[in-house]
C-alpha cells in the first residue's frame, strides 16, 4: 500500500518513504520558487548542516514565514513543531502533518509533543523549534531547553532576518524584500542545567550569529 494513515503521539502523517519524500520537496521546491519572487533569500553556513541523523534546528521567531522558509533554506528533510490552535482545521491539520508538523500545547509540558519530538530525531530527521515559542517573543520559553535536554542531541542554531519585514503581523499581501538565514555550528549543551537556563544558552547561541550577516 502506498498510502497509509497512521497518528501515533498525535504526530505526523505516515507515508511510505518515497511519497513522504516527494511530497515534501515538492512542497518546498513550491516554496522556493514564492520565495524567489516575495522574499529572495541569501543563505549562509549549509556546511553546518549534517548529511545525516537527527538534530534540532533552533531559530529566532519574527514572521509567519518562517517556518515555510527555512525548509527552503536548509538541504536536509526536516520535521516541526506547531501550535496546538493550527491544528483545529480539518483541511490545514491534514496539510501540516503530512509535511512534517506535529502539534503542541504552549505554556505547558506536552507529552504527546514530546514524544514525537524525540521518535522523529530517532529516525534521523531534524526537528525544528522556536525557543521564542512566539512570533517576535521577547521572552524565551523554557520548552525548548526541556526538549534539548530530554533529547542529548546536537542543536543547531539558526538566525533569521528580515522575514518580520515581508509579512509583519496582521499583514495580508506580502512586500518584497531581501532576507536572510544564517546556520551555525552543532552544539551540545552540558549536563545540569535548568529547563529554563537550557533555552536561554540556545537564544544566546542564536543571537550570536547576528553579527555575522
Amino acid at each position: 500500500m502506498l498510502w497509509s494513515w497512521q497518528k501515533p503521539c498525535d504526530g505526523v502523517v505516515r507515508m511510505t518513504s518515497f511519497l513522504q519524500t516527494f511530497y515534501y520537496w515538492g512542497v518546498t521546491a513550491l516554496a522556493a520558487a514564492v520565495s524567489f519572487i516575495f522574499y529572495p533569500c541569501v543563505v549562509v553556513g549549509r556546511e553546518h548542516i549534517p548529511a545525516k541523523g537527527g538534530f534540532i534546528l533552533a531559530s529566532n521567531h519574527e514572521s509567519n514565514i518562517d517556518p515555510v522558509l527555512l525548509p527552503v533554506a536548509c538541504p536536509r528533510q526536516m520535521r516541526f513543531m506547531a501550535k496546538e490552535e493550527l491544528f483545529r482545521h480539518p483541511l490545514l491539520a491534514f496539510l501540516i502533518r503530512t509535511g512534517g508538523g506535529f502539534p503542541v500545547r504552549r505554556g505547558k509540558v506536552d507529552r504527546s509533543a514530546l514524544k514525537e519530538f524525540l521518535y522523529q530525531l530517532k529516525q534521523g530527521y531534524p526537528v525544528l523549534i522556536f525557543p521564542q515559542g512566539t512570533r517576535g517573543g521577547v521572552k524565551v520559553q523554557a520548552g525548548a531547553g526541556f526538549l534539548a535536554l530530554n533529547s542529548a542531541m546536537p542543536v543547531i542554531p539558526a538566525y533569521i532576518e528580515g522575514t518580520d519585514k515581508v509579512l509583519a503581523k496582521g499583514a495580508v499581501l506580502p512586500r518584497r524584500t531581501l532576507v536572510k538565514v544564517v546556520f551555525g555550528r552543532p552544539f551540545v549543551l552540558p549536563d545540569g542545567l535548568s529547563s529554563q537556563e537550557a533555552s536561554q544558552q540556545i537564544m544566546a547561541r542564536i543571537s550570536e550569529l547576528k553579527p555575522s550577516l
